[in-house]
């Protein structure tokens, strides 16, 4: 990640996980802070955007993440790899917190991710944390998953918009903080990254 001479910055981030588990919702609910109760089927991929700012090695950068929305059919996530994740920053790994199934499918979601992009920041999330009643995965299991990619990890609810911002700008400053910690003209002392949309 670099600025370049207006002090802006690019950044693709991903969104990767099963089918249904909420990622089409997250991504209205940050970009156009809507929420539809409809399924919001993806075909292919779909590329949104919105504006934040970081603050990158002391400086204040403007910073469009490019957030990419993929179909989540497990027959074919094989067949992205290579396009949907090449040059990404960074990805949010998404599941859904009322099915298993879904949080034991992160693993090859993630592995596929990496194997287009490179070990690239990522955030692992808990989506539909509303449905408190009906949540099966703990959080003592989410922590260990997270702690196994080095990754934060948060509950989200796209329908009320908890911690989504959050998640968004928590995966900003990942990229950021990675970017920096890789320039070879990085000062000495220690950078403070930290993203607001």
């Amino acid at each position: 990640m670099e600025p370049n001479l207006r002090g802006e910055v690019k950044l693709k981030v991903c969104l990767i996980g099963d089918g249904g588990v909420g990622k089409t919702s997250l991504i209205r609910r940050f970009v156009f802070s809507e929420f539809d109760e409809r399924y919001l089927y993806t075909l292919g991929t779909n590329v949104s955007k919105k504006e934040v700012t970081l603050v990158w090695k002391g400086q204040e950068v403007k910073a469009t993440l490019m957030v990419w929305d993929i179909m989540g059919q497990k027959s074919l996530k094989h067949l992205f790899t290579e396009s949907y994740f090449k040059d990404a920053d960074g990805g949010i790994a998404v599941c859904d917190c009322t099915r298993t199934d879904t949080f034991d499918d992160l693993t090859e979601w993630i592995e596929n991710m990496f194997s287009g992009s490179g070990e690239v920041p990522i955030t692992i999330l808990a989506n539909k944390i509303d449905l408190r009643d009906q949540t099966r995965i703990e959080e003592r299991a989410l922590a260990e998953f997270a702690a196994a990619y080095d990754a934060p990890y948060l509950f989200t609810s796209a329908k009320t918009g908890e911690n989504v911002e959050r998640a968004f700008a928590k995966t900003a400053e990942l990229i950021a903080g990675r970017a920096a910690s890789l320039d070879p003209k990085r000062d000495t002392e220690a950078d403070d990254s930290v993203a607001t949309a």
